[in-house]
């Protein structure tokens, strides 16, 4: 196999907006009108550029800290972090293991690369394409009625039209009022009105999708009225009502087949997915679907996870989070979905970052799958070079 060394890697900041302000959610202040990426582009000797988001490394770090995570790649083969055999990853060398489970990040850069050197998807690094298309979900639907409080359970009402408008056809709600910024019962009404007002805003096609941060915690007669009283929007997910508890599980779901049945039970962001927890509510069919962070899981692992839970036996399907991944973010789990069999839908933060070319095209509430080399996506230099070249941090074998 051609060797490709490592020769080069810059990190710049890349920062685009939402075009509004991002509310609240059920635990903190608003999300802002601004989302960043940590861009990073490694370039090898051979001329290969891979890239990706060191969004998890800056979330408690410093440019320092990751020019020290990011300089273990210098002056190694790309090859060299992944075993490969028949064109496929089979596995990750010892040597390696563990400094890509705490730097998942550091995957997608890796299958850019090795993708473009071997001339395929990064997804045909992990098995046969399964989809052509994957379908997304505009996440940007959060407690938009306080930051728009005259037009009350309209703006997110008005604010999941203007996404259909756009070209979605599935749509997250932020939830959880009674968690802390409401009165209870007022919280969870005022849960219930956005949820039917989005329905009649969209119509029947598109899908709901709803996300309470563990919102209705300790208020299950809320929670209990909350399923009821929205059956009729037929929701298409429930996403972390509570907190991650048999109990608690058990009385969700039966709340939903009463009322709701083809509604799944989601969870599972944090703990790339090995808290025992997961396993417990897989085990009883608790959990429709798990959706641990696949920037900050990276890609071999996240397979990995995959392949576990079908060999379990049990019938979780995979659905990752992808908010504070941006647009690169995204690219992978494009790639993911393309192979992955349990795949169900993509969060898409819906950011239009003007410094990337990206194969493939968006339609119908889908992303095509591309067939060019790596995540299909390459950094315009014009533009990298008027807006980011001056501030970036420079590091060489």
């Amino acid at each position: 196999m051609e060797r490709h060394r490592i020769v080069k890697i810059q990190i710049a900041a890349v920062e685009t907006t939402f075009g509004r302000m991002v509310g609240r959610n059920s635990k903190g202040e608003n999300y802002g009108i601004n989302q960043r990426e940590w861009l990073v582009q490694a370039t090898t000797d051979s001329g290969l550029m891979g890239l990706t988001n060191a969004r998890p490394a800056m979330n408690s770090g410093s440019v320092q800290r990751l020019a020290g995570i990011l300089g273990e790649l210098l002056g190694r083969d790309l090859f060299e972090f992944h075993r490969i055999s028949g064109g496929l990853v089979t596995g990750v060398p010892p040597r390696w293991s563990q400094y890509l489970l705490e730097n998942g990040f550091v995957s997608y850069l890796l299958f850019d690369l090795m993708g473009k050197a071997l001339g395929t998807p990064a997804y045909g690094l992990l098995g046969s394409q399964v989809r052509a298309r994957i379908e997304a979900y505009d996440s940007t639907l959060y407690f938009q009625d306080l930051v728009r409080p005259d037009e009350g359970a309209g703006a997110v009402a008005s604010d999941a039209a203007e996404a259909v408008r756009k070209g979605w056809q599935a749509v997250k709600i932020k939830l959880g009022r009674p968690g802390r910024w409401f009165e209870p019962h007022a919280g969870m009404q005022r849960d219930v009105e956005v949820v039917l007002r989005t329905r009649e805003a969209v119509g029947d096609r598109v899908k709901i999708l709803v996300d309470a941060n563990n919102g209705y915690d300790g208020k299950p007669a809320l929670l209990e009225a909350f399923v009821r009283e929205t059956a009729s929007a037929r929701i298409f997910w429930m996403e972390e009502m509570i907190t991650e508890d048999l109990s608690g599980y058990r009385r969700l779901r039966d709340w939903r087949d009463r009322h709701t049945p083809s509604t799944m039970l989601v969870d599972g962001e944090g703990h790339q997915g090995r808290n025992p927890i997961y396993w417990k509510l897989m085990e009883e069919g608790l959990l429709d679907a798990i959706q641990p962070d696949m920037l900050h899981m990276g890609f071999w692992p996240y397979w990995q996870l995959a392949l576990e839970i079908r060999d379990s036996g049990f019938n979780t399907k995979i659905a990752p989070h992808n908010f504070n991944a941006a647009a690169t973010g995204l690219r992978g789990v494009i790639q993911f979905g393309a192979a992955c069999p349990a795949f169900v839908i993509a969060e898409d933060s819906t950011l239009a970052f003007d410094l990337y070319r990206v194969a493939g095209g968006f339609e119908g509430g889908s992303y095509l799958v591309t067939q060019a080399p790596g995540l299909g996506v390459e950094v315009d230099p014009e533009v990298y070079r008027r807006r980011h070249a001056a501030t970036e941090t420079v590091l060489h074998a």
